[in-house]
């Protein structure tokens, strides 16, 4: 049987040159939230579908520093709401704190996993999720823009794409 899915797309979603990293890690904080009550909408019970967070590096102008600590945050706050799977992308110092804000919240066993692209992404993610999951995707760049293109394109899952960077709902 093919999955059917829903994918929540903030990958590559526009920021402000003066709030940066902080506008966006609110966008990003915000969507967790919705994954988390879309995956959840029809209630486990019910049959509701996984919640999983692909989450690449959104940039800003703060130091590398400041925008660990933020991802890091992010990393933790998937934790709490109890995201089922975060998908940290890149191999950049700010990425590993994001899987490392996941990891060191409580997540365990393959929770929280750390990929090097977008491409293993979305192979991981095709090989894995099952009918009703909800996917959010989240970060800058073309690349983390291709995991939702290839998933909405994927014959091995039928994808409905539910929110993209224009604020647009379908």
């Amino acid at each position: 049987m093919t999955p059917h899915i829903r994918v929540i797309d903030l990958a590559g979603a526009p920021t402000t040159a003066v709030s940066g990293t902080d506008e966006a890690t609110n966008r990003v904080r915000d969507a967790l939230r919705t994954l988390v009550q879309t995956a959840r909408g029809g209630g486990r019970d019910a049959g509701g579908g996984r919640s999983w967070a692909v989450l690449g590096e959104w940039n800003g102008p703060e130091p590398d520093n400041d925008r660990a600590v933020a991802h890091d945050r992010v990393g933790r706050l998937a934790v709490r709401l109890a995201v089922d799977v975060v998908i940290a992308v890149g191999e950049t110092r700010v990425v590993r704190a994001l899987h490392q804000g996941a990891v060191m919240e409580g997540s365990w066993g393959d929770e929280a996993r750390m990929v090097a692209d977008a491409d293993a992404a979305v192979e991981m993610l095709v090989a894995e999720i099952g009918d009703g999951d909800v996917v959010l995707v989240a970060g800058d760049g073309s690349d983390l823009s291709a995991v939702t293109r290839n998933l909405l394109d994927d014959q091995r899952c039928v994808a409905t794409l539910v929110e993209s960077p224009d604020g647009t709902e379908r």
